[in-house]
This record gives structure tokens, C-alpha cells and sequence, in this order.
């Protein structure tokens, strides 16, 4: 018997538990890698308008509290220090309007 052949024997047995192995794993087509994307997408959708109905309520707040200020300078604060408040707010509100544009483009 030659000697050769039980070590052929052994590699072709190796190689064919390798096939068998290889066909037998989970094989990741497009549509799986294609609905996980679109999946990801959608949860960046959801945080992103939960993100913006975040910044258009406390805008919406800030907006209101422009209000205010007349209220104070109605019960004395100067009209100074009323003023320097005001433009304060009005840089606050237009910071969040950037914010609010900026999560509108990204959604």
C-alpha cells in the first residue's frame, strides 16, 4: 500500500468537513445588509424629530419669554440692563433656529 495514500485520504476527508463547513455557515446577502441600513436609518429619523421637537419647545419658550422683558422693565429694571437681556435672548433664540434648521436638513 503506498504511504500516500492515508494522507490523502486525511486531506481529502479535511477538505471536505472545510466545504461542508463553508456551505453550511450563514451567508449575509444584500437585502439583510440593506434592511439593517434602512433600519439604522429610520431610528436616526425618530431621534432626529424627537431631537427637533425638543428645539422648537424650548424655542417656542424662549419666543415667550421675549414677553417678559417689557414686563420687567415695566416694574423698573432700567431699560438698559432690559435691553443687554433682550439681545441675550434674541442670540439664544437665533442659535436655536440654526439648530432647528440644522436638525430639519439632517432628518
Amino acid at each position: 500500500m503506498n504511504p500516500w495514500g492515508k494522507t490523502v485520504k486525511k486531506s481529502l476527508f479535511a477538505m471536505t468537513i472545510a466545504v461542508m463547513f463553508a456551505l453550511a455557515a450563514p451567508v449575509t446577502t444584500t437585502e439583510h445588509v440593506s434592511f439593517g441600513y434602512q433600519k439604522a436609518q429610520a431610528a436616526e429619523a425618530v431621534d432626529g424629530m424627537k431631537r427637533l421637537k425638543l428645539i422648537i419647545r424650548k424655542l417656542r419658550d424662549a419666543m415667550g419669554s421675549m414677553k417678559d422683558f417689557d414686563e420687567l422693565e415695566k416694574a423698573g429694571l432700567s431699560k438698559k440692563d432690559v435691553n443687554r437681556m433682550r439681545r441675550a435672548m434674541e442670540d439664544k433664540i437665533n442659535q436655536m433656529m440654526e439648530d432647528a434648521i440644522y436638525a430639519i436638513r439632517n432628518i
